[in-house]
C-alpha cells in the first residue's frame, strides 16, 4: 500500500492501481468519516491482549478466540462460523456475523495489524453489507438466522423487531491505537464509508469500535 499527497492531489496504490483522490473530495470524505467514528458504542468489547505462539507458530490470541472473549459476555451470542446454507447460498455458506450484541448489533471482528491492513479491512466491510443486505431481501436467510438466534436464546429482542439493527465494526489496528483519518489509509477511508452509505440505506445503523490491547 502506498499514500502520496502531491500538491493539491493525494494517490494511493491498492489492488496494483494508483488512485488519484482530489483535495476537496478528501476533505468532504475526513468531515464524514470524523461524525461517523465519532458516535459512541453501544457494544462492550473485551480488550485483546497479546498472547503467545502456539505448536503452530501463532498468536494463542487469534481471532477466534477474542470471538469467543466477546460472546461470553452476558446478552452476548457467538456467530463466528456459524454459516447459513441454503439453495442460493450453498458451498460455504453466508456468515451474517461473528458476534451478536443484546440490542441487534451485528458485531463483525477483524484483526488489521499487518503491514496491508487495508485489505482485511476491506474483506470486513463486504462482509457487513452482504450479510445485512441478503438478511433484508432473502427469506430463506434470514428465516434460519432468526431460528438460530432462537435456538440460542428465545427471548432475544432481534426475534421481535428485526427492522432495527445495527452493525458493529470491531477493529484492533495495531498496537491497539485509535481508528480515525489518520490510522487509516485513504483506501480504507473511501470503502468504510462507501461501506457505510450502503448499510444505512438498509435501515442500518453503522457503528465504528477500535479494539484495546
Amino acid at each position: 500500500m502506498a499514500d502520496v499527497p502531491v500538491g493539491t492531489a493525494r494517490y494511493f496504490y491498492g489492488h496494483g492501481k494508483w488512485y488519484e483522490v482530489g483535495a476537496r473530495f478528501l476533505e468532504t470524505l475526513e468531515d464524514e468519516l470524523r461524525e461517523l467514528l465519532g458516535k459512541s458504542s453501544s457494544v462492550r468489547l473485551p480488550t485483546w491482549p497479546k498472547g503467545v505462539a502456539n505448536d503452530k507458530g501463532r498468536d494463542s490470541h487469534d481471532e477466534d478466540w477474542y470471538k469467543k472473549q466477546a460472546a461470553g459476555q452476558d446478552g452476548y451470542l457467538l456467530f463466528d462460523k456459524k454459516n447459513i446454507v441454503t439453495e442460493k447460498f450453498n458451498g460455504g455458506g453466508l456468515e451474517v456475523c461473528d458476534v451478536l450484541g443484546p440490542d441487534n448489533q451485528l458485531i463483525c471482528v477483524k484483526k488489521a495489524t499487518g503491514s496491508n491492513g487495508t485489505a482485511p479491512l476491506n474483506h470486513l466491510f463486504a462482509q457487513a453489507v452482504t450479510a445485512v443486505e441478503t438478511l433484508r431481501s432473502d427469506e430463506a436467510i434470514r428465516s434460519a438466522f432468526l431460528k438460530q438466534v432462537a435456538d440460542r436464546n428465545p427471548s432475544h429482542r432481534l426475534l421481535s423487531d428485526f427492522g432495527t439493527l445495527k452493525v458493529v465494526l470491531a477493529i484492533l489496528l495495531k498496537d491497539g491505537k485509535e481508528i480515525n483519518v489518520d490510522s487509516l489509509f485513504a483506501f480504507a477511508q473511501v470503502s468504510l464509508l462507501q461501506s457505510a452509505r450502503r448499510l444505512r440505506a438498509m435501515n442500518a445503523e453503522v457503528e465504528v469500535v477500535a479494539i484495546r490491547r
